[in-house]
């Protein structure tokens, strides 16, 4: 599964599942994503501790991604 997340047009009451419908924090995709799938996150404005959120989800085994940087 991916999931979208977009801190300008998002909101956590999303479904996450399309850039249309992205989640706007990254902690509200990491509570919907299992190992194996992936969050896109979009250019935008996050919280401080993006950091350490990013490294806690992927020793979950999530992947996280740039949207756009492929």
């Amino acid at each position: 599964m991916i999931w979208h997340v977009s801190s300008a047009i998002g909101n956590d009451a999303n479904d996450g599942r399309s850039p249309q419908t992205a989640f706007k924090t990254l902690a509200r995709a990491t509570d919907a994503a299992k190992a194996g799938d992936t969050v896109l996150i979009a250019p935008g404005a996050y919280d401080q501790d993006l950091a350490a959120r990013v490294s806690a989800v992927r020793a979950a085994d999530i992947v996280i991604a740039v949207a756009g940087s492929e």
